[in-house]
């Protein structure tokens, strides 16, 4: 796998989200990302939105169980511990998570979930 894939790219990025990485988490944004949370709130050109999730929620991680791939788009389905929900939902909790990277950066980072 090329390290500037799409793929290569969104692993890195789960990998400094799982290690805290608040600055690796940075270098993997382009500077007009755009994240959609769960519930459909749109934060704009916000490098700081998953840093003061993270600091809510320090043991945030993000379990991947499966990668989908459409050109420059990445899907993760996955589950997380640590969130702002109770771990009885996180247990029964599918996420997938859809990135959109253009020229090496993620640009857009959407989470779409469903509890069972």
């Amino acid at each position: 796998m090329d390290d500037q894939s799409p793929e290569a790219i969104v692993r890195a990025f789960v990998d400094h989200v799982n290690g805290g990485n608040l600055a690796g988490i940075a270098s993997l944004l382009s500077d007009d990302i755009v994240f959609i949370d769960a519930s459909g709130n749109v934060h704009r050109r916000d490098k700081s939105f998953m840093a003061g999730y993270l600091a809510q929620f320090p043991e945030y991680r993000i379990h991947v169980h499966g990668i989908l791939l459409s050109g420059n788009g990445v899907a993760i389905i996955g589950q997380t511990t640590g969130s702002h929900v109770s771990p009885q939902v996180e247990a029964n909790e599918t996420i997938v998570w859809a990135a959109e990277v253009r020229d090496g950066l993620i640009a857009e980072w959407r989470i779409y979930a469903e509890s069972e």
